[in-house]
C-alpha cells in the first residue's frame, strides 16, 4: 500500500486539482492523509467535503499552525503505508504516477528514493517549461552539492528507508527536502528518477516571492552541513554560496538564469 502525504494551508485556489490528480490515480491502493495546517480561506470546507465522498481519505485539522516540516512528520508517524508519495496542495500528479513509481520499487529494490521530472505550469494550468533532473543515482549524487537533484512533490520512498533518517529535520521550515538528500546520500541510500513527466509544478505569481532571503539562509546553512555529512573536499563548499548569489540578483533576471539551470 502507498500512503500520500499532503500539508495544506490557504490553498484552495488549487487544492480541487490537486485532490483530483491523487484520487483519479490508476492505482488505488493508498491512504490519502492531509493535514489542514490551521487554513484561513475555504481549504477545510473543500477537504471536509472530500474525506466524506473518498473513504480513503484521512483529515487532520490541526489546532495550531505547526509548519511543512512538522506536518510531514506528524502524517508520516501515522502512515500505514510501504511506500510513501509526497503530494503538494497546488501540483497535480499525472494518472499513472503512482502506478509507474510503485512499480519501479517493487522492481529495483535496492532503490530508496524514487522521483520524476516534472512540467512547471502558471497558475491557469499553462505548461511554461519542463523541469528535468539527473536519472541514476551516480549522476544525482554529482550534482547534490551544487543544486536539488530531487523534485519533492514528484518523490516516492520506502518508508522504513526514511525511519533510518528519523524523517524530516525540523530544524528546516524550507527545504527540509534538500536537507534529507544530504543526510540520505551520506546514510547510503539510493536515488532515481524516472524520466517521464509525472506531475505538474505550480509557479504562479507569488513562486519567485517565495524565495526571500532567510530562505536563501537556510539554504546555505543545510549545504554546510549536508557538505560536513558527505565529507566533500572543501573547495566544493563555495557551491554553498549559490542561494545567497540568487537572493541579491534583480528579480527581472531570476527567469533569464533559471534557463541555465540544468535540470
Amino acid at each position: 500500500m502507498i500512503s500520500v502525504i499532503m500539508s495544506v494551508y490557504n490553498a484552495e485556489q488549487y487544492l480541487k486539482e490537486a485532490l483530483d490528480s491523487v484520487i483519479n490515480q490508476t492505482y488505488k491502493n493508498f491512504e490519502f492523509i492531509i493535514i489542514n495546517d490551521c487554513s484561513k480561506d475555504g481549504s477545510l470546507a473543500i477537504l471536509k467535503k472530500y474525506e466524506q465522498e473518498n473513504r480513503n481519505i484521512k483529515l487532520i485539522n490541526n489546532l495550531d499552525n505547526l509548519g511543512l516540516t512538522r506536518n510531514l512528520n506528524l502524517a508520516l508517524s501515522i502512515a500505514q503505508g510501504k511506500y510513501i508519495a509526497r503530494m503538494d496542495a497546488d501540483d497535480i500528479s499525472e494518472p499513472t504516477r503512482f502506478e509507474k513509481q510503485k512499480q519501479f520499487l517493487e522492481l529495483h529494490e535496492d532503490v530508496d528514493i524514487i522521483g520524476s521530472f516534472s512540467k512547471n505550469i502558471n497558475e491557469f494550468g499553462e505548461v511554461l517549461g519542463t523541469r528535468t533532473t539527473p536519472v541514476n543515482h551516480m549522476e544525482i549524487i554529482s550534482v547534490l552539492p551544487k543544486l536539488c537533484p530531487m523534485s519533492h512533490p514528484t518523490v516516492m520512498f520506502r518508508k522504513s528507508s526514511l525511519e533510518k533518517l528519523c524523517y524530516y529535520n525540523v530544524k528546516y521550515t524550507t527545504s527540509q527536502d534538500y536537507d534529507m538528500w544530504f543526510r540520505a546520500a551520506s546514510a547510503g541510500l539510493k536515488f532515481h528518477n524516472i524520466p517521464e513527466y509525472l506531475l505538474k509544478y505550480r509557479m504562479d505569481g507569488k513562486y519567485v516571492g517565495r524565495k526571500t532571503f532567510k530562505f536563501r539562509w537556510n539554504d546555505f546553512k543545510l549545504r554546510l552541513e549536508g557538505y560536513h555529512k558527505m565529507k566533500l573536499p572543501f573547495y566544493k563548499y563555495s557551491y554553498a554560496l549559490i542561494p545567497l548569489a540568487l537572493g541579491i540578483i534583480p528579480s527581472s533576471m531570476y527567469g533569464l538564469l533559471k534557463t541555465l539551470d540544468p535540470r
